[in-house]
């Protein structure tokens, strides 16, 4: 199956009605955790329609051409691609041996993972779990015992998480299983800061281990130390890569399994309203008014937008709704996408650069909340895939953190912030804004266009303690034949976090008891 070109399915036309006028499933939003909810159905044999309104798939990881070059607009790595690691792990290598793409999705593996730039202090992440614990523990070798200390919770937690998804899968009630997992019980509600400083005293070797905090969105005082544990062990544990061609490659693969198990991709199409019928959903109304009929529909779009909008609440009890009313969007991001004639591989880059003006990552995390950004991630997506632009160039992006505020300001500030992020970035690479060939920056606005994100949130909903897991919305929606996907579900944000929402939707779609029978049954 080669990959369609351009951001289109092979199949996908852009036509104003589907070809039948019912299915077994439909899925709204062509978002990484749709598309992969659909891809298991239709291999399962299900007959699935997709509808996208914008004219390519993939939501956040979706790519775009300037000129001669092409990028992504917001995803840089994924995580979890080799079948290797602890238990829970090689969630993307288990998804496309499923879906029969291993071999045929060009992912490239990344290491380091990231480096890491302090005042005094640079650091580069290897992509292994022994080497990422050396490698921290002889930059700090007096915080030594800590390092592994941290690293062995994170894996604790992993381990137990999958066990409580098992017991939740049985019937076991919560509280029950949590008896028999004592790290989850003790760190549900735990901040990553909380965590950290329980096994190092060294502020300058917590720092460090809280690199990734960005691809969070929260800083450590705030973020959930149960979601940083996954998240960082779904990289330097279970494998970091780059997608030949942008992720765009992989967002077209999966809606091109879709297409080649019998199911339709439909874009620049828009539903404008789920259909509920009886106490259940029946169904969906297109823009166009075409209905069409399923009695399973999953959606992957904005969750408040699902059940405000598309469903209406009065289709659901009080008590849902003053829950879903209180939960905290995440915040946005400004992301300056470049090209440049200097020669980035000889600089000696990692993929991913992260650039910090010191230790204390809350006030960097308010001053970019502020518009006043003192840190940034620098990926450079062609020393992955050097294809990505002409030779001689590389690209790259840069991407902090900010709040989202209402356009007129991005139109007054976006040449500022733009100004800002290539100074910031002069001081990873000397040289490189006078070297910027070409420069656009995006901003919260951007990506809500882009998505209809609430407020252009990147995760979803925040990643907070109170956030994750039971507190926030589970993939089965308290209304018979709706389905939810995504990051605006369990377990959460980031492309691994949402491939496993689309998993857990498809498994709940199915009917089958756990997750371990839906990869049996595809097999």
């Amino acid at each position: 199956m080669s990959a369609p070109r351009h951001g289109r399915p092979s199949g996908a036309r852009f036509h104003r009605e589907s070809r039948r006028a019912a299915y077994d499933a439909i899925v709204v939003g062509g978002g990484f955790g749709g598309l992969c909810t659909g891809a298991l159905l239709a291999r399962a044999g299900r007959r699935v329609l997709l509808v996208e309104r914008h004219d390519r798939v993939g939501g956040y990881g979706h790519s775009f051409r300037r000129s001669r070059y092409r990028f992504d607009s917001a995803v840089h790595l994924v995580g979890g691609c080799a079948p290797a690691g602890a238990p829970g792990g090689g969630l993307v290598a288990r998804l496309l041996d499923a879906l029969g793409l291993q071999g045929r999705t060009p992912l490239v593996r990344v290491d380091p993972v990231y480096a890491a730039l302090y005042p005094e202090l640079a650091l580069r992440a290897p992509a292994d779990l022994d080497s990422f614990v050396e490698a921290h523990a002889a930059r700090f070798p007096g915080s030594a015992a800590g390092v592994r200390g941290f690293v062995d919770e994170c894996l604790r937690i992993r381990a137990e998480l999958e066990l409580a998804g098992e017991a939740a899968a049985a019937g076991t009630p919560a509280a029950a299983a949590l008896e028999r997992l004592p790290t989850l019980r003790r760190h549900r509600r735990s901040t990553l800061g909380r965590v950290l400083g329980e096994h190092l005293a060294d502020p300058r070797a917590r720092a460090a281990l809280a690199t990734l905090w960005p691809y969070q969105g929260l800083p450590p005082s705030r973020a959930s130390f149960l979601y940083f544990a996954t998240l960082l062990l779904s990289y330097v544990a279970d494998g970091a890569c780059y997608c030949r061609g942008t992720f765009q490659t992989l967002a077209d693969q999966l809606a091109a399994a879709i297409e080649a198990a019998g199911g339709e991709v439909l874009l620049r199409a828009e539903v404008r309203r789920i259909l509920v019928e009886g106490g259940r959903v029946r169904g969906v109304v297109l823009e166009n008014g075409q209905r069409i009929a399923a009695p399973a529909v999953v959606s992957n779009a904005d969750l408040r937008q699902t059940a405000l909008e598309l469903v209406g609440r009065e289709h659901f009890g009080a008590r849902w709704l003053e829950r879903l009313a209180r939960l905290e969007p995440s915040v946005s991001a400004f992301v300056v996408y470049g090209a440049t004639s200097l020669d980035l591989r000889r600089a000696g880059l990692a993929h991913e650069t992260f650039r910090f003006p010191g230790f204390d990552h809350d006030e960097s995390y308010a001053r970019a909340l502020e518009g006043d950004p003192s840190w940034l991630t620098l990926t450079v997506p062609t020393l992955a895939d050097p294809d990505l632009a002409p030779p001689g160039e590389h690209l790259f992006t840069l991407t902090t953190l900010l709040g989202y505020e209402p356009p007129e300001r991005w139109r007054r500030d976006k040449e500022r912030l733009t100004d800002r992020l290539l100074e910031l970035a002069d001081g990873v690479v000397p040289g490189l804004r006078a070297a910027t060939t070409f420069c656009e920056g995006g901003t919260p606005r951007t990506m809500e266009r882009y998505t209809r994100n609430e407020a252009g949130a990147l995760y979803g909903f925040a990643l907070s303690p109170e956030q994750v897991g039971s507190g926030r919305p589970a993939a089965a929606a308290p209304l018979p034949g709706l389905t939810l996907a995504g990051h605006w579900t369990q377990p959460g944000g980031g492309v691994y976090g949402v491939l496993a929402s689309g998993v857990e939707a498809a498994r709940l779609v199915l009917g089958l008891p756990t997750q371990a029978e839906l990869w049996k049954s595809l097999a």
